[in-house]
């Protein structure tokens, strides 16, 4: 249990290490997320892979150029049998396009996620690892302000929570 602790402490070092240098670079934003989520785990000791869905929140704050984005991300799952906290580290490439849709430019993107989830289900309290990806497609709105849509699959090293699934709504305003 230690060891697992000790090596995500490590992870989130070294990849929080190469996001804070990206962060010098580029455009910093802050943001927020609604997403459509489901969550796979043991509500108890008893049953095994029960499934709930329902809504996340999370922020975001990070930044962003014309090929990278990283940023930071907590975000809450909470239904009537179990919550996820999760606070990650998120690194997408964005593809580059010349693309236009009505008046918006937009950018797909393909990344991956590393953090920490803390689980809590009706007899089931756990903590870990959380590592995932994620892919959607980035419209730039106005000068300042970003509208993502995508998904987002992470698993978890800890044996009671499975993986947890997103689609997910963001909107992002750079200063």
């Amino acid at each position: 249990m230690m060891m697992k602790k000790i090596g995500t402490v490590f992870l989130l070092m070294l990849f929080g290490s190469a996001l804070c240098e990206g962060m010098s670079e580029g455009e910093k934003f802050i943001g927020v997320e609604v997403n459509i989520a489901e969550v796979q785990g043991d509500a108890s000791g008893i049953v095994k892979d029960d499934v709930s869905k329902g809504a996340s929140f999370g922020l975001r704050l990070g930044s962003q150029n014309d090929q990278w984005r990283n940023m930071f991300v907590w975000d809450s799952f909470d239904s009537e049998y179990r919550s996820v906290m999760k606070f990650f580290l998120s690194l997408d490439y964005l593809f580059p396009t010349a693309g236009m849709v009505g008046e918006y430019n937009f950018q797909p993107y393909l990344g991956l996620n590393v953090g920490y989830m803390n689980y809590e289900s009706i007899d089931v309290k756990a903590d870990g690892l959380l590592y995932g990806g994620q892919a959607g497609i980035l419209f730039e709105m106005t000068e300042y302000v970003n509208f993502d849509i995508g998904y987002r699959y992470s698993l978890s090293t800890e044996e009671t929570l499975d993986h947890a699934s997103e689609v997910l709504f963001g909107v992002q305003y750079e200063y």
